[in-house]
């Protein structure tokens, strides 16, 4: 916004306004902002681009005062522009409202947005809390600690030097051009955690003793904490096969790893092979092919996401790869690697074809990455037991990946599950370290209307699943999966437990709110057709 430009400016007529609850974008100046009405019919201005992904938030849905972004759900508080949910890191910025006659005008000048600030330290407030793991839910969990007004000592732990970044975009973006590498740090200012009061350590924790509340680094040093939050998130499994050192065989981890990909798939005509057919492998897939990197995936299955979606939504998913030139063959395994003739590798199958490439990228799954960790209860896949405030017992919380949490339902018992997605770990990042901030009122799941949500991205589609359906008794779909737009809802009972959807961004908007209020839709609303959630919000 220009320091030239007049401070207020008339957006709209009341008259020309709905007069229910709506949302109406406007621009003033070089400002594009968001005019609300809430449903007591007052006014509000905030502005109109998510600070996640820039999704314009006029096209998300108002439940309450409460917008949802369309585009990854993030969710503020439109009364002051708060960040209710991530992705987004931060609020949106609230503008004054002034109500003249006919006429609305608003103020340029934003409201101040309270920031994390660094904390006088005093020596009764010098408690410890180590944040272990330097990803999205470390990001999230050192700022939540400073908001909430913790005041001790603050370390976050991480092996990689860079900052935490965005590491959905590696697959998603990275690896197709469309993102560089300045654009993965969730926050681009390098001084942001000397002004929070938060010690950065590059190095990994090689050993964590629960019950001692100690923490050796791989530097050597010890840590003694008083509380601690676990985000290490998953570590990709290594494939077992003879030739799975071979240099051109990938892992994509990390940027180094993303980086390492692009440089062997830089050259003209160059090729790849997918070992597997995870998300991560597909999306970087999809990204390699559409920089015209010849791509032959393997995956152990017909169709891929079968689990996660059921047979229809995944091979529509299949065939979107194979019109984009992806070959797929499916139940193929690899049984060894050798090098070719050239620079390559071949890919030997236990069918006896082989697939030769520049390199193998290999994306079979992930595992807990809790070997490190001593004094806490397991489940049988390596994920550490929580409670419905995440809490491992003895100040020790875990989040994201690593954890196994009762997820909450109507009963109010729970599922224990552990979830692999991006923003539900910090969710719980967020969460954990409310908890730590405030012992004495621990927030649960439950009472947090947690609802977990995920995006895909494939060949410049973009598949949302919002909640979490590990079974369903019945999928009924609103529209072809071959043919988007289309959603599915998954139905446990006579109830939607979960949708998931391409090119109906509101109406997932709108379901995350509606579960969240457990307001789901029936099966005999969604047999009888036309249920539309945003209409059923209200």
């Amino acid at each position: 916004m220009s320091k030239d430009l007049p401070r207020e400016y008339m957006i709209a007529r009341i008259s020309d306004l709905d007069p229910a609850p709506s949302m109406r974008p406007f621009e003033a100046g070089e400002t594009k902002g968001l005019l609300i009405r809430l449903p007591d019919g007052g006014f509000h201005a905030v502005s109109g681009l998510c600070p996640h992904a820039k999704a314009p938030l006029h096209e998300g849905v108002l439940c309450g005062h409460q917008l949802v972004c369309s585009w990854h759900q993030s969710v503020f508080d439109v009364t002051s522009g708060a960040l209710q949910e991530p992705p987004a890191l931060g609020g949106l910025e609230h503008f004054a409202v002034r109500i003249q006659g006919n006429e609305v005008f608003v103020t340029l000048v934003p409201s101040p947005t309270p920031a994390p600030t660094k904390p006088n330290f005093t020596p009764k407030s010098r408690r410890t809390v180590l944040v272990v793991g330097a990803g999205a839910a470390g990001q999230v969990a050192a700022e939540t600690l400073r908001k909430e007004g913790f005041d001790g000592r603050v370390i976050l732990i991480g092996p990689e030097p860079e900052a935490p970044y965005d590491r959905t975009n590696l697959s998603k973006h990275f690896l197709s051009g469309k993102a560089r590498r300045e654009d993965l740090p969730l926050r681009p200012d390098p001084g942001f955690f000397d002004k929070l009061g938060v010690e950065r350590k590059v190095a990994a924790v090689s050993r964590l003793d629960a019950r001692g509340k100690t923490a050796v680094l791989s530097d050597g040093e010890t840590l003694i904490y008083d509380a601690a939050i676990l985000a290490t998130g998953g570590a990709p499994r290594p494939l077992d096969v003879p030739g799975a050192d071979h240099p051109r065989v990938c892992l994509l981890r990390n940027v180094a790893d993303a980086e390492r990909i692009l440089a062997l798939t830089s050259g003209k005509d160059a090729s790849a092979v997918a070992i597997g057919a995870s998300f991560i492998g597909m999306e970087a897939v999809s990204s390699l092919a559409q920089r015209g990197v010849k791509t032959t995936v393997l995956s152990p299955d017909e169709v891929p996401f079968a689990k996660q979606f059921g047979r229809a939504i995944g091979a529509s998913i299949r065939s979107l790869h194979e019109q984009n030139g992806v070959r797929f063959l499916a139940g193929a395994e690899a049984e060894r690697i050798e090098q070719a003739s050239g620079d390559g590798l071949i890919v030997h199958l236990a069918s006896g074809e082989q697939v030769e490439a520049d390199m193998a990228m290999v994306g079979i799954g992930v595992r807990p990455a809790t070997d490190f960790v001593e004094g806490v209860e397991r489940a049988d896949d390596g994920g550490i037991l929580v409670d419905e405030h995440l809490h491992a017992g003895n100040g020790l919380y875990a989040v994201g990946d690593i954890a196994c949490f009762p997820l909450p339902s109507e009963d109010g018992k729970g599922e224990r599950v552990r979830i692999e997605h991006w923003r539900v770990a910090q969710q719980h990042a967020a969460l954990a370290a409310r908890n730590i901030a405030h012992p004495d009122t621990p927030e649960s799941l439950q009472a947090s209307g947690f609802v977990p949500f995920f995006w895909t991205f494939h060949f410049g589609q973009r598949m949302n699943y919002v909640d979490h359906a590990s079974a369903w008794d019945e999928v009924v779909f609103d529209g072809d999966p071959k043919a988007p737009p289309f959603l599915a809802y998954y139905l446990r009972g006579d109830r939607a437990v979960a949708a998931v959807g391409t090119q109906r961004d509101a109406d997932l908007a709108a379901m995350h709110e509606l579960l969240r209020l457990e307001r789901p839709p029936t099966s005999d609303q969604l047999k009888a057709g036309g249920y539309r959630p945003a209409q059923a919000l209200g």
